[in-house]
């Protein structure tokens, strides 16, 4: 079984180096119908390379700013003086 070290950048924990196991697959695509070889940690894939080139993860992509809250000017029918 192939391995490799990952660097991994998160805020919840320091950053560091993560050993995951990977496999490679023999497998024929969906798409194309050929046969392929595609190293991965997940499940079975069902596309090669070509159809389907490996994207970034969703969360890093997603990085969002948390909203600030805005300031707001309340009129009021009692006077306090």
């Amino acid at each position: 079984m192939a391995s490799k070290y990952v660097n991994v950048r998160e805020y919840t924990v320091r950053a560091h180096k993560r050993l995951i196991r990977t496999r490679v697959f023999n497998f024929v695509c969906k798409q194309c119908n050929q046969s392929t070889k595609r190293e991965t940690y997940g499940p079975r894939p069902l596309y090669c390379e070509r159809c389907r080139p490996p994207q970034a993860s969703r969360k890093s992509i997603m990085r969002s700013q948390k909203a600030k809250p805005r300031a707001m000017v309340y009129n009021s029918e009692i006077d306090f003086n």
